[in-house]
Parts: structure tokens; sequence; C-alpha cells
């Protein structure tokens, strides 16, 4: 969600109507098995059902150190003007997260990619 744009769809903000479109093509619905089912965006009662199964939001960080230390490279990305994944709280916990290097990794100056 790029803060930059004006709310052009409300309440998405962005026009999705093209992912829509293409699941509601016969051979698509077929292939998914869900012929006749109409799609919406932001099903919430999906959402909860997803929710209560306590498939929702997890938060990984304490995974992040051991992979650090084992090697396994990480990327953590946002972008400079997304407004739901903002790159300051990134940078805030990434800076705080306790792992052998994190003083080199606090050194070092943030670089656009």
């Amino acid at each position: 969600y790029d803060m930059r744009v004006k709310c052009a769809k409300p309440p998405l903000c962005y026009d999705f109507s093209n992912v829509g479109t293409f699941l509601s093509l016969p051979e698509v619905q077929q292939a998914l098995g869900v012929q006749g089912k109409k799609w919406r965006d932001c099903n919430r009662e999906v959402a909860l059902e997803f929710e209560l199964a306590g498939d929702w939001m997890h938060s990984f960080e304490t995974m992040i150190p051991d992979q650090l230390n084992d090697g396994i490279r990480v990327l953590i990305y946002a972008g400079d003007q997304d407004y739901i994944c903002n790159w300051l709280g990134n940078q805030a916990w990434t800076r705080e997260l306790e792992w052998p290097h994190k003083g080199d990794f606090n050194a070092k100056t943030p670089q656009e990619w």
C-alpha cells in the first residue's frame, strides 16, 4: 500500500478486479474445484476461520538469530512508502535483534535495493 497514491477504489484502494475476472474463468474454477463460486476480496468470514484455527499472523523473529548463526542469508524488505510494512518499524526491530553480529549489522548504512 503506497502512501503516495490516493485511495482510488475503496475499501482496498487498488483495483483488484482483474483477480476476480481471472478467478471467474470456467477453466480456472474447474482447476481449483470451485465451480459456481464467486470470488470476494477480503472475505471476512474466511479470514475469521483462519484466525480461529490459529492460522493468522505469527512472529518468527525469534527464529531469525538461529538462521543468521547458521549462515542463512535473509532479506528484510519493506518499501519506503509502504503503509502496512513500514521500513522504520522493520529497521527498529532488526537493529534490536540479539545475534553475534548485531554490532556489525548496526554499523552498516541501509541501502536502497
